[in-house]
């Protein structure tokens, strides 16, 4: 796994990854954002990205001692990535093939978007997935623990490094025992305040559980404690808290 050498997670300290490289090569955020963080989720151009914004980016990570992964989509430029596409598996995976080979060395993979959120979900997609993974010599995979993903992984010997997310609200699904994002068409979706999105990375890697929201069939939303493990915490760069909030978690000495 592609990591910076303090990288490792401890007691006291936890991996900030970040998807990134969305906004082309010179995008000012973004750039600052590679001075605070562990990982870097460079999109490949499935939902965004080009050779230009890839080698910028690989270039900054490599300056701040920063580890990369190949951050792969649904080849939805228009849609960003963020709705399922009717699409076969063969097409699929020939274009996260041809994404892929825009970072070949890297054997490091976050999945994004619809893609990341179907595969969580849904087993068959899932094993899909992590066979291709593994033909394509991944070795480390970013996903939710007790996922589909992560499950499929897993069972092929491919590494899974929990992420866990604090500017989005989780959700639970009872029937299905699954717990997920909130969808971003909801507009409780997102957590717009800092010390809100630092508490909920906090529980997360301190105390291990997250707060989520259960949405009832008669609208009224509810909220359960549920368990959670975290090795690693995303932070979207198109969030309004992104460089706010990465230089609080930084600050965090002991969690």
């Amino acid at each position: 796994m592609s990591l910076p050498a303090s990288g490792g997670a401890t007691d006291q300290s936890i991996l900030i990854n970040c998807d990134i490289g969305e906004r082309g090569a010179q995008h000012p955020l973004d750039r600052e954002l590679m001075r605070y963080i562990h990982i870097a989720n460079i999109a490949c151009g499935g939902h965004a990205g080009d050779g230009a914004s890839i080698a910028a980016f690989r270039q900054l990570a490599e300056d701040n001692g920063v580890g990369v992964s190949a951050h792969l989509s649904y080849p939805d430029r228009k849609g960003f990535g963020r709705v399922r596409m009717s699409i076969s598996p063969e097409e699929l995976l020939k274009s996260l093939s041809a994404q892929r080979n825009l970072m070949p060395d890297v054997r490091m993979v976050k999945f994004h978007g619809a893609l990341y959120n179907e595969s969580c979900r849904d087993a068959e997609l899932a094993m899909m997935l992590a066979n291709w993974l593994v033909a394509e010599s991944v070795a480390t995979v970013l996903a939710p623990d007790r996922s589909e993903m992560a499950r499929a992984c897993t069972t092929l010997g491919i590494a899974v490094l929990a992420e866990g997310f604090c500017e989005r609200r989780y959700r639970y699904d009872p029937e299905a025992d699954r717990l997920e994002l909130v969808n971003r068409s909801k507009d409780y979706a997102s957590i717009l305040e800092i010390d809100q999105a630092v508490q909920q990375a906090r529980s997360m890697v301190r105390d291990k559980r997250v707060r989520a929201v259960v949405e009832k069939s008669d609208g009224v939303l509810d909220y359960r404690w549920l368990p959670v493990r975290a090795q690693t915490i995303c932070i979207h760069s198109d969030s309004p808290l992104s460089l706010e909030l990465v230089k609080h978690l930084r600050e965090i000495d002991r969690w």
